[in-house]
């Protein structure tokens, strides 16, 4: 089977976000989309109708039997999706990478980089889900309110 996901829906979702952001209008056409995704319209159709299944979307106008006609504006899971807003796991892969990025610094003194770099790889094992429960997993909700 193949991963819809990744090769159809997640671009065809980016290019939408993309497109919401750089227009802020209220509604966007799905021929637009298509060609900011580079699919072929029945391509991004079914994957619009995949992504109104959650809904990613707010409400579209569709017409009938031809599919979306235009798509209303993107949910903040698709923002966050698309990666226009913050995640737990994100955020938390960014203060990794930080974190590895000042334990390479050559102004820094040894002792000091290996505490950076050792921060690090703590987060990147096993503290890694203890800090994403607390920015807005199961645990907190620091990131979702």
């Amino acid at each position: 089977m193949e991963d819809t996901w990744t090769n159809r829906d997640l671009p065809v979702l980016r290019a939408a976000v993309e497109i919401f952001d750089d227009t802020q209008a209220s509604k966007v056409r799905a021929s637009q989309i298509a060609k900011a995704a580079e699919f072929d319209d029945e391509t991004t159709q079914r994957a619009l109708r995949a992504l109104y299944r959650q809904p990613y979307f707010q409400e579209g106008t569709e017409s009938s039997g031809s599919g979306f006609i235009f798509v209303g504006e993107p949910t903040g899971e698709a923002l966050r999706l698309a990666g226009q807003w913050p995640t737990p796991e994100n955020m938390v892969e960014r203060l990794v990478a930080a974190l590895e990025a000042a334990g390479d610094e050559e102004s820094r003194d040894a002792p000091e980089q290996s505490r950076f770099k050792q921060a690090a790889a703590l987060l990147r094992t096993g503290a890694f889900q203890v800090a994403v429960s607390a920015l807005g997993g199961a645990g907190g909700h620091m990131l979702y309110g």
